[in-house]
């Protein structure tokens, strides 16, 4: 059975490498190659010609847009940097979880990996509702409740990411084992990628909901 925390697969110096982290640096390194294909090789292939579409344009323009209207509706004048900043947490989420097609553990089912998307949200949730109210963001802090609900939110969406991301690996792991070939073949396509579609969409849309909460 897999344990709560990952396999250490190199020790240097001192520094353990996991499995985890391992996995991390591979998903960021194919985002990043990815984006400057995309941005290199096609979209400019694309302006010039604006009434050609492929399904690859198509499900590129869909996910940015349904981003774009998203941050729109629930950030208003910082969905410009809100918009993009999540689109790219929310890609990170999925092919994170779509490294488990691959036999390797998802980087999400680690907590310290949870724990910093949900900083990412605080920073962002603190720094909107300071551009947006000013010094009237301050008048929060003599008040019990507010202070501490603000630092509940990056747990709190750890943990919950942690949960979903870690339980539903668990669950393969547990079907791996007493169905070793023909069920998760056809099982682990499927739930594999139901779940990376599901949580980085809930990722996004709470995280923006907590911006809009922090500019209102």
């Amino acid at each position: 059975m897999p344990s709560i925390a990952p396999k250490v697969l190199y020790e240097i110096g001192g520094f353990r490498i996991t499995e985890t982290m391992f996995t991390a640096w591979i998903v960021t390194a194919a985002l990043i190659v990815f984006a400057v294909v995309v941005r290199v090789a096609f979209i400019p292939r694309w302006n010039k010609d604006l009434k050609h579409t492929s399904a690859f344009r198509l499900l590129i323009e869909s996910a940015v847009g349904m981003f774009s209207k998203e941050s729109d509706e629930l950030t208003e004048k910082y969905s410009k940097i809100i918009g993009p900043l999540y689109f790219g947490c929310s890609a990170f989420i999925m092919f994170g979880v779509l490294m488990e097609l691959f036999g390797l553990r998802s980087p999400l089912s680690d907590l310290n990996c949870d724990i910093v998307l949900g900083g990412i949200t605080f920073i962002v949730i603190q720094l909107c509702g300071i551009l947006k109210h000013r010094a009237r963001r301050l008048l929060r802090l003599p008040t019990v409740i507010m202070p501490i609900t603000d630092c509940v939110v990056p747990f709190s969406m750890a943990l919950r990411l942690f949960g979903s991301i870690f339980s539903g690996y668990l669950i393969m792991e547990i079907v791996y084992s007493f169905f070793p070939y023909v069920l998760p073949a056809l099982l682990e396509p499927l739930f594999t990628l139901f779940h990376a579609l599901i949580q980085a969409y809930v990722f996004m849309f709470l995280s923006m909901n907590f911006v809009n909460e922090a500019i209102e």
